[in-house]
This record gives C-alpha cells, structure tokens and sequence, in this order.
C-alpha cells in the first residue's frame, strides 16, 4: 500500500510539474477499484491536496467492469484525465511505441526507481520508455 501511495503522489507531482507555485490549478485523477482501494486512494489525495492547496484533484474511479471502455473513449477524445490507472497489458492499445505515456525514467534524477523490481519495471517499459 505504501509503494501504491508513493507511486501515486510521484504521478500527481509529475502531473503538476509545470505548473507555477502560486498558480491554482485543478488535476483529475481516474483509477478503478474496491472500496478499500477508493478509499485508500481518497486518502492519498487530501493528503496531496493539504500539502498542495493550490493544486485541486478531481475523482474519476469505478469499479473494474467498463473501466477500459470508458478510458479508451476519454483517450480517443482528447479528454483523458491527467493520471491514470492502467494495466500493462493495456500499453499495445494506449503506447505501442512507447510515447503514449509519459516518460518516468526521464525523472530518474527525482524518482527512486531503484525500489522497485527490474522485472516489474520492464512490464511498462516500452522501447526504452518507462510508460507512466
């Protein structure tokens, strides 16, 4: 759970790199899930949101059933939200070459990537491409 929170501040942090400090902005965020993941995901939020009250996150979640359908029509029309919950198996339909997402190994010098499996990081590694 820990890893899941930190992967997911590291993702909303990323979302708002370029931002200004002192500019508002709001983010939305969609994941699929049980309550207890919802729940926890919430969480993850408001603590994000307290320690940047500039930055606004809006909820997108739903359970499992229609999750894929609904993001691949937000993709397809230009309206995904700014983080995103996918599986790595959905990388062919989102990032067959690996630009469908952003880069995380380009933030190698803020992220520590090195917690994690090299096994579990090259399932989203597409040509090179850390898909995040």
């Amino acid at each position: 759970m820990k890893k899941r929170n930190a992967c997911l501040s590291a993702s909303l942090l990323l979302a708002c790199s370029c931002l200004a400090a002192a500019q508002a902005a709001e983010i939305r965020i969609s994941w699929w899930g049980g309550n207890s993941r919802h729940q926890a995901t919430l969480n993850a939020i408001k603590l994000f949101e307290q320690k940047y009250p500039d930055i606004k996150v809006k909820a997108e979640y739903a359970g499992w059933e229609g999750y894929l359908s609904r993001l691949t029509v937000q993709i397809a029309g230009g309206n995904e939200p700014d983080v995103i919950q996918t599986n790595w198996n959905w990388l062919p339909i989102f990032s067959r070459d690996g630009n469908g997402f952003y880069d995380l190994y380009s933030q190698k010098a803020v992220l520590d990537l090195g917690q994690y499996d090299p096994q579990s990081l090259s399932t989203t590694t597409v040509n090179g491409k850390l898909n995040g």
